[in-house]
């Protein structure tokens, strides 16, 4: 038996609302709606394992900028999002920081880092 799945893609403005039609094993056996080519690669990875970019802020010792936003490098696991933001938040890093600059090598084995998305000033 066959189940139908919607996923609204989020790689061009046209917002497409694309249909994954998923065999009782889980595997994709036909996708529809998808009006770019990115379309059906997006509907397809958010199926099988959804990823997401992390935006997020972390504390400083700085007296006049307590915290400094970061973002990940790439995406993450979706199911690892919540662990990297309660990781992140033990955290107090130093200046100066430049913006791009990396703040943690591969967040939980994710293989992303985090980097700074503005500079901290001494």
């Amino acid at each position: 038996m066959s189940v139908v799945t919607e996923v609204i893609c989020i790689q061009c403005p046209l917002a497409c609302q694309i249909e994954l039609t998923v065999d009782s094993n889980g595997n994709i056996e036909k996708v529809d709606g998808f009006q770019c080519k990115e379309g059906k690669a997006y509907a397809q990875q958010e199926y099988k394992s959804p990823i997401r970019v992390l935006t997020t802020t972390v504390r400083t010792e700085s007296s006049t900028r307590p915290v400094l936003p970061v973002r990940s490098g790439g995406g993450i696991p979706k199911d690892l999002v919540m662990p990297c933001v309660q990781f992140l938040s033990t955290m107090k890093i130093t200046a100066p920081r430049k913006m791009g600059d990396i703040v943690v090598s591969n967040i939980l084995n994710t293989g992303v880092d985090i980097i700074c998305t503005d500079d901290l000033s001494l």
